[in-house]
């Protein structure tokens, strides 16, 4: 009798994981390191979901965006005299765009927490660019206000710059973070401001209501549907 262990089988199954000394079994759909197309094909994926994982959630802001635009666009409609909405309308639109930047502001940050290099930094920065963006809008208004421009002047002007920024900052942030439907939102609602500010009060604040403040809740709305696809 052979004193000898019987030797290990030679065949190989397709589907058995290779065994790694040391470490875990590796499945046999790992590319194998001599398949550059395969690793480099595995990199960007894991890139890309990164990516979704980072960078703001639509349906998060867009619906505080939405809601904002939607609620404080009506008041100032419904309540125009003919002349200029109650300086209390104006309060309460401010009041809802200040929330709705603390959403994003929050949410962006929460997006990149626990990140480090560019990725934080990106994420830091465009927050921040939304705070400067609007204490620069309001340092125009008074500037506006001071020069002597009128009620209906003051009107147009201050919803203008103001949707063009938020514009412009989602134009931005798509571009970042290579997300059409952001970029996409961005154009409708600066060509939206432009539009609604050839109406004039109190039509520019229907056409904001309806047109930013939808565009923003439909934008949120098809963003959460294709995350639930993609998820399920």
């Amino acid at each position: 009798m052979s004193e000898h262990p019987p030797r290990p089988a030679t065949g190989s199954s397709d589907d058995a994981p290779v065994d790694v000394p040391g470490g875990e079994p590796v499945p046999d759909d790992t590319p194998a390191s001599d398949d550059p197309a395969a690793l480099l094909a595995l990199i960007a994926a894991q890139r890309e979901n990164t990516r979704r994982r980072t960078s703001p959630t639509m349906a998060v802001i867009g619906t505080a965006w939405g809601v904002a635009w939607l609620l404080g666009y009506l008041v100032l409609y419904l309540t125009f005299d003919g002349v200029s909405s109650p300086w209390w309308a104006f309060l309460a639109f401010a009041s809802l765009l200040v929330l709705a930047m603390v959403v994003t502001a929050v949410h962006t940050a929460r997006r990149v927490s626990g990140l480090g290099g560019d990725s934080a930094t990106v994420g830091t920065m465009y927050g921040w660019s939304w705070i400067i963006g609007f204490i620069a809008a309001a340092l125009i208004f008074a500037s506006a206000a001071r020069a002597g421009a009128g009620p209906e002047i003051m009107a147009i002007l201050s919803n203008a710059v103001s949707a063009l920024v938020v514009g412009l900052l989602y134009l931005a942030g798509g571009m970042l973070w290579r997300e059409g439907r952001m970029f996409a939102l961005g154009a409708w609602i600066a060509l939206v401001a432009g539009l609604a500010s050839l109406a004039g009060p109190p039509t520019t604040y229907l056409v904001m209501a309806l047109a930013g403040g939808g565009g923003f809740l439909v934008a949120a709305v098809v963003d959460a549907v294709v995350s639930r696809r993609r998820s399920s």
